[in-house]
């Protein structure tokens, strides 16, 4: 339902719900509320996750166009590389909120959210952006001959062997990022999830 509703607009009826809701965690619990810096840190991973897709994409799209036509079905020509921007950065923000939201959800819930823990987990988003960075770069390396899903065969007729070749390339960029980014968001969430077993031990 929400689907037939342009991206700014879904992002703008999510961010007045979390809004809300913050306020009403605050108008109960006052200054114990931590709703507000949950939600923050979910924003925040958006954003970052955001800005990740629309650089990704921009770059992708000028190795293999026909990745986004074909692929993605976005509109050939001018302003193709912008398009694919955008294209990312919504996908890329999608992808940032839920990681966010998941990070929220798998923190330890008997300890306090405060503003030293937020800054803790903000620091440590560096490991799934690093890990999709890594695998985004290795796996079209490692396996960037290998053709599992006979995309060549498929492209065969559409495409020539050199546009196919980049086409498969940029698929294995992307399927590394995605590789990457769950592997270092779930270290991420191991790596903080036993700094918060460890200081609830020592108190």
């Amino acid at each position: 339902m929400l689907e037939g509703f342009p991206f700014s607009y879904r992002v703008a009826m999510l961010l007045a719900l979390m809004a809300v809701a913050a306020a009403v965690d605050y108008w109960r619990r006052g200054k114990e509320a931590e709703r507000y810096r949950e939600y923050a840190f979910i924003c925040i991973a958006g954003a970052l996750g955001g800005l990740a897709g629309f650089a990704n994409d921009c770059v992708t799209s000028s190795i293999s166009p026909d990745y986004f036509t074909l692929g993605k079905g976005l509109e050939a020509g001018s302003g193709l590389r912008w398009r694919a921007g955008v294209f990312g950065f919504e996908a890329g923000y999608s992808a940032g909120m839920i990681g966010g939201a998941i990070c929220m959800f798998v923190r330890a819930r008997n300890s306090h959210f405060s503003t030293e823990q937020m800054r803790r987990w903000l620091r440590a988003l560096w490991m799934p952006v690093a890990g999709a960075l890594l695998f985004g770069l290795l796996l079209p390396i490692v396996a960037g001959e290998l053709d599992p899903l006979g995309l060549s065969a498929g492209l065969g007729s559409l495409l020539r062997n050199d546009e196919i070749d980049r086409f498969r390339r940029v698929w294995w960029i992307h399927l590394g990022l995605y590789a990457g980014l769950i592997i270092g968001l779930a270290a991420m969430i191991l790596r903080r999830k036993g700094d918060s077993v460890r200081h609830l031990e020592s108190v």
